[in-house]
């Protein structure tokens, strides 16, 4: 069995208009709620793909995968909704600044970055039980 990881493509909401820290939240909403820009892959099909439940992954995964088996334990990291003034700068600059204040332990709403991790193990434990998985079905299909 291979694993491949991949982002999800470009979401419809682009990381480069001007905001205002307030917006901030709301801009993140539209981007949660984002699809995305491309709606064909020139590369073959995967049998099954893991994804969060977001729509940007949702939207990739069917585009690149024959099954896709949506999950919210594979969304990627929160981002920490802090509150900002009301100065405008590009969504790209306030979730850098809300993502470095997440990992400098900032207290948030979101997840932690303890918590976050706890996920990614769970991600990787659950991925081993699958390669075990198929490889029992992989060596009794060998044997007949």
């Amino acid at each position: 069995m291979e694993i491949i990881i991949y982002r999800h493509a470009e979401p419809r909401v682009s990381n480069n208009e001007i905001i205002s820290g307030h917006d901030f939240p709301l801009w993140v909403q539209r981007y949660n709620d984002s699809g995305i820009c491309i709606n064909e892959f020139a590369g073959e099909k995967e049998e099954a793909v893991y994804t969060s439940d977001l729509a940007r992954s949702l939207e990739t995964g069917r585009l690149i995968g024959k099954n896709v088996i949506p999950d919210p334990l594979f969304r990627e990291a929160e981002i920490p909704l802090i509150k900002f003034p009301a100065i405008r700068f590009k969504a790209k600059l306030w979730l850098f600044i809300s993502r470095s204040l997440w990992l400098l332990g900032l207290k948030t709403k979101c997840e932690s970055l303890r918590e976050a991790r706890q996920r990614a193990r769970k991600i990787v434990e659950r991925i081993d039980l699958q390669l075990l998985k198929d490889e029992r079905r992989a060596s009794c299909k060998s044997l007949w």
